[in-house]
């Protein structure tokens, strides 16, 4: 299990392994840090025998914070353009109202536990108020994008884990490159489809005439049950379902999930919401029906199309460069196979997690569902 030293081993994606799921190539990384400026940091935090204030408990923590950064540069002066879409609105993602209305992103994508979006969005207000002085007195107020998932089966959320400086440790944090993934930042204590995991990514790259562009998805994954698993068409979690015991699973559908969508395709901001819903037709892929209690909740960005907040020389016009709509089919498909991959490397990655009162959520058996696959066709042996 991993440790506060080690809290998240390394496991190799099931692409790794000789899997390819979907039929688009994926970027360098297969990561959404494939998109030129986009960026991910975490926080993790994993503890033993924690006071759980008011009582005289020990609790245990399971739990973390994972922040995106959206874009290169200065993003609350010059946003990018962005979109999104609600499937099941059974969770919270505090700012996107402002986005849809807008059409804009102003500020990191912040990810976390129900119990813990205050702290966090408290703490991302202190992180951009220190950069940005003039915040709510010669500038606009700030609405940070915090998205959660309820961790309470494995992590006591009576404790209060993190702190507000934690949200400013994740931001600093980010970076480019490959991304940590399962039992991570904000999905240290969630678990996917009954085995454990949260944080999953994926990418891939699309070729419009000569222009060829990247599109990646980060997710916050917290739902469903293992009869529902579903691998590239293949629903391995009925025979899953019948290998692992029943006993001590999470019975209740907690569930929720968040997705995070990046691209670099120039895009407009209804366009980047309609390519967010083809997302949500992933998480259906993985083996999500959108349970009553769920809440599937996408934020989608384009590093391409950005607005500055204020317009050099008062301009009056803006001009727009994007993809028409005969051509983006193909951005569509990228959406639907990048989550659906990035729901898989959430659970792949995680060597599993113990939680509190003896709960658990064990790790995908990746033999196991090799062997599943290789019953309808060849794979790597």
């Amino acid at each position: 299990m991993p440790t506060k030293e080690n809290p998240a081993p390394a496991r190799p994606t099931p692409r790794e392994l000789g899997l390819t799921v979907g039929r688009l190539p994926t970027g360098p990384l297969n990561a959404i840090t494939d998109i030129r400026g986009v960026r991910v940091g975490h926080v993790t935090r994993i503890e033993e025998d924690v006071e759980v204030p008011g009582t005289v408990e020990r609790g245990t923590v399971r739990t973390g914070v994972t922040a995106v950064l959206p874009a290169a540069g200065d993003v609350y002066n010059n946003r990018p353009a962005a979109g999104g879409f609600v499937l099941n609105g059974v969770g919270d993602m505090t700012g996107l109202n402002q986005v849809l209305e807008w059409g804009w992103l102003e500020t990191p994508v912040m990810l976390t536990n129900t119990m813990s979006v205050g702290t966090v969005h408290a703490g991302t207000v202190d992180y951009l108020a220190k950069r940005y002085p003039g915040l709510g007195r010669s500038s606009d107020v700030v609405l940070p994008v915090v998205g959660e998932t309820d961790d309470s089966f494995l992590n006591d959320v009576r404790v209060p884990a993190l702190k507000r400086a934690d949200a400013g440790r994740a931001i600093r944090a980010a970076r480019s490159g490959p991304v940590a993934q399962g039992s991570v930042g904000a999905g240290t204590g969630m678990m996917t489809l009954d085995f454990a995991g949260g944080i999953g990514t994926s990418s891939r790259r699309v070729t419009l005439g000569r222009d060829e562009y990247r599109l990646g998805v980060l997710v916050l994954s917290n739902f469903g049950k293992m009869r529902n698993l579903t691998v590239d068409g293949a629903v391995v979690g009925r025979d899953l379902d019948r290998r692992f015991p029943r006993e001590g699973r999470r019975e209740a559908s907690y569930g929720s999930i968040i997705v995070v969508l990046a691209t670099d395709a120039p895009l407009l901001p209804a366009q980047l919401s309609r390519v967010a819903k083809r997302a949500a037709l992933g998480l259906g892929r993985a083996g999500s029906h959108a349970a009553s209690t769920s809440g599937e909740i996408i934020v989608g960005f384009s590093t391409r199309n950005r607005s500055p907040r204020h317009q050099v020389g008062k301009r009056k016009y803006l001009l727009q460069h994007f993809i028409a709509d005969d051509f983006i089919n193909e951005l569509y498909e990228a959406a639907i196979e990048a989550t659906e991959e990035s729901v898989l490397n959430a659970i792949a990655c995680s060597v599993g997690m113990d939680g509190r009162d003896g709960h658990g959520a064990p790790a995908l058996p990746v033999e196991q569902l090799f062997e599943l696959l290789r019953r309808g066709r060849p794979l790597p042996r």
